[in-house]
């Protein structure tokens, strides 16, 4: 959506599908950076300058109305529902939900526990989550193998905000049921094996309870700041 003021014209996105997962850190980087000062005309002037992708300048030189709608559209933006995505396109490139989450490694749950709860390492997680999908028939796909490299996860900053919210609450919801089936299957096979590594895993997804505790945290102050933000 365009605003227009003057000779300057502002793409403005409406939906949380035209925002990108790196502008959303870099915004979570400003508040974090400014904590107790969230209602400031600075932080405000850089929700626009990032959420629009302009320049401070810009925003500086735009007419006090202007700038309020430009704020109550990007707040109506924020307002709506993330559901779970199971695939999307990146460029040219479809990326798509793990089938069966149910069945991924222990290595990959301890990377998404790791950073799923911490917005500047999401994209991590992300990276676990969604791969590109090598066949489609359908509804039904496969991806390729978890194999990260620092490009990789460094380009699933540019997926849309959306899809990375809804994966979270997803993974949310489901992590203390996958949790709790973790560890008991850890427990079988140490029990079989007398693996060490295997108990080191199970100590370590024992107290991936405090991660937990964090996202939930994280993703109820988010929100609140942008809804203090949007005041």
């Amino acid at each position: 959506m365009a605003v227009t003021e003057a000779d300057l014209v502002i793409q403005v996105p409406h939906t949380m599908g035209s925002i990108t997962l790196d502008q959303y850190q870099r915004y979570v980087k400003v508040l974090e950076n400014n904590k107790g000062a969230e209602e400031s005309d600075f932080v405000g002037m850089k929700f626009i300058e990032i959420f629009c992708d302009t320049s401070l300048e810009n925003v500086n030189n735009i007419h006090f109305s202007v700038f309020d709608e430009i704020s109550g559209i990007l707040g109506e933006a924020f307002k709506q529902k993330t559901p779970l995505v199971r695939h999307f396109k990146m460029g040219d490139v479809e990326f798509g939900f793990i089938p069966n989450i149910g069945k991924m490694s222990i290595g990959e749950y301890i990377d998404i526990e790791h950073s799923i709860g911490d917005w500047s390492n999401v994209h991590k997680a992300m990276a676990v989550l969604f791969r590109p999908i090598k066949k489609k028939k359908g509804d039904k796909y496969t991806i390729k193998k978890y194999s990260p490299t620092d490009s990789t996860t460094e380009a699933m900053k540019q997926m849309p905000l959306d899809v990375v919210l809804g994966a979270r609450v997803f993974f949310y919801l489901l992590g203390k049921d996958l949790l709790s089936h973790t560890l008991n299957y850890l427990e079988k096979e140490m029990l079989k094996t007398n693996n060490k590594q295997i108990s080191q895993q199970m100590d370590l997804l024992a107290k991936s309870g405090v991660g937990i505790n964090q996202f939930i945290e994280s993703l109820t102050e988010m929100p609140h700041r942008l809804r203090k933000q949007q005041k």
